[in-house]
């Protein structure tokens, strides 16, 4: 009773915010911060993980780089991610060296990744200048 009472005194006395902010990497234009176009300047699969279940956890490491090979950080990445029981597409942001990994956690079998986009149409993105697709097996 006295903790309801004390829930609702703290919510009158804190208004809540018209607004909410939501992390969005490319909510900014990058343009002047990076030498277009952004390309992907290296895509490997690092070695299978064994898990306890005997399944296996597969990672591939994207590193994005602009025309004048700076890393380029915050930038979004889309990626198609297939196992031998699913597939996703999926999306995250660069870190500050330039690189983002996707995971896929699945039976043995053949992974695939393929990047589609990088910076969401925020820079211009050239596929043709780098590898934008591998593969490997687990198991």
């Amino acid at each position: 009773m006295v903790l309801a009472r004390l829930r609702r005194a703290v919510l009158r006395t804190r208004p809540t915010p018209a607004f909410t902010l939501e992390r969005q990497p490319d909510a900014l234009p990058k343009t002047g911060l990076f030498a277009e176009p952004v390309r992907v300047a290296s895509l490997r699969a690092l070695d299978p993980e064994a898990q306890d279940d005997g399944r296996h956890r597969v990672t591939f490491l994207v590193e994005v780089r602009d025309a004048e090979d700076k890393r380029c950080s915050d930038l979004a990445v889309e990626a198609r991610v297939r196992g031998p029981e699913r597939e996703r597409v999926v999306s995250g942001a660069t870190d500050l060296m330039g690189r983002i990994r996707f995971r896929m956690t699945g039976p043995a079998g053949e992974y695939a990744v393929e990047v589609l986009d990088v910076a969401a149409g925020g820079l211009a993105f050239d596929p043709e200048a780098g590898t934008t697709s591998t593969t490997t097996r687990a198991g």
